[in-house]
């Protein structure tokens, strides 16, 4: 079955999250991906947890994906990899800002030698600006973008998400102007310069950013409800946490009555999620002495899902591996690799549900897995050729 990507090729310098998290769905779609690593590997290959001294998180983040090893600070690696460049259609990279150019492989050069090119470079603030040159991760866009300081309790320090969103947000801003370059290349036959900052991706999906920038107050932290609607967040039983989103008047006026608080429904006081928000601090008790009349939480999930209420058990991530909905949609797969023993791992599934181009997640690659099958195909060098770049130094 064919896949959207079919036929295009990316060379992929990118470290770390972010940037390998594009070029991996791209891959997954059916892009075929050179993955250029330093002799040490891409750093996330040195990001635990740990299966017989290999990353897993590597291993899902480099899926799909070829991989040669070289010394970019050799002359003669330089001119292999300008030979990739000439049949590339995207190159990525996420090294500080003007490093790239320093490489010799700046987008200004790289047209020189394929001028419909795609590039995409992806950093902490962007390519310019007051804080282009500085060096950026996740957690340190997270913290710049407000969303550390809208998380946590009211009383509380600002507070970490638990993932690394600002990581994972520009991936998914990459793969998307990534995408869009190409659809817009195979229209017009230009290609282009893509700049994807982690900050911009986060400030964009702050929701109270337009609040600050129209000089609106800013609702402070909420912990784990909703500053402006309610009841609306985590709420607490006698065996566990449920989720339960009421949002509107309609959906209010169902969790009541099945309270058994009726005379709430039609309360000036409570008529509207901004006049419940107000009064959030006696409605959570309230759900939470409900919650607790019963043995489980089981219960009133049943009941509420009845009605159609939004609601949901907190789960464990350990858990994921038995939900019921992400083994129906096939989310959880096996991935061949050569790094471990087994030869293969329990990985995420791609997230596009496509009917005619589904894609799909094949292997991981060991570090240089692929170098002398590279070289063949994209440089045309010989097995006497590879045997004497790697005497040297230049590939392994």
């Amino acid at each position: 079955m064919a896949n959207i990507f079919d036929g295009v090729l990316v060379i992929d310098f990118s470290n770390n999250l972010a940037a390998p998290t594009a070029v991996s769905m791209l891959a997954d779609y059916g892009a075929e991906v050179i993955k250029i690593e330093k002799a040490s590997g891409d750093d996330n290959r040195q990001y635990g947890p740990f299966i017989e001294g290999k990353s897993l998180i590597a291993m899902w983040l480099n899926r799909n994906k070829k991989s040669i090893v070289m010394d970019t600070r050799k002359p003669e690696a330089i001119e292999i990899i300008k030979k990739f460049i000439a049949q590339a259609d995207v190159v990525v990279e996420s090294f500080k800002p003007g490093a790239i150019n320093k490489m010799g492989f700046g987008y200004e050069e790289l047209i020189k030698i394929k001028p419909d090119l795609i590039m995409c470079s992806v950093s902490g603030f962007g390519q310019d600006g007051p804080y282009g040159q500085r060096p950026g991760y996740d957690m340190i866009a997270v913290a710049m973008s407000g969303l550390m300081d809208n998380t946590g309790f009211p009383d509380g320090p600002p507070t970490k998400i638990g993932s690394a969103v600002g990581d994972f947000v520009g991936g998914l801003d990459a793969f998307g102007a990534m995408a869009a370059a190409l659809y817009h290349k195979a229209k017009t036959g230009e290609g282009q310069y893509i700049d994807i900052s982690l900050l911009e991706g986060l400030v964009n999906i702050n929701d109270y950013t337009d609040l600050a920038y129209n000089n609106f107050p800013v609702p402070h932290r909420g912990g784990n409800h909703q500053a402006v609607v309610a009841p609306f967040g985590l709420f607490n039983g006698r065996d566990g946490s449920i989720i339960i989103c009421v949002a509107s008047d309609k959906l209010w006026a169902a969790l009541c009555t099945m309270m058994g608080r009726e005379e709430m429904i039609d309360d000036s006081l409570y008529r509207g999620s901004g006049k419940r928000a107000e009064r959030k601090e006696l409605i959570i008790p309230m759900i939470e002495d409900w919650l607790k009349s019963f043995e489980s939480v089981e219960e009133p999930l049943k009941l509420m899902t009845e009605k159609e209420i939004p609601c949901c058990k907190v789960e464990k991530t350990q858990d994921l591996v038995r939900n019921e909905q992400l083994i129906a949609r096939n989310m959880i797969v096996d991935m061949e690799t050569k790094e471990i023993t087994a030869g293969k791992i329990k990985t995420r599934a791609p997230v596009f549900h496509f009917s005619k181009t589904p894609g799909k997640v094949r292997f991981s690659p060991a570090l240089g897995e692929h170098t002398d099958e590279i070289l063949k195909k994209y440089a045309g060098c010989g097995d006497a050729e590879i045997a004497s770049l790697k005497e040297k130094g230049i590939v392994r």
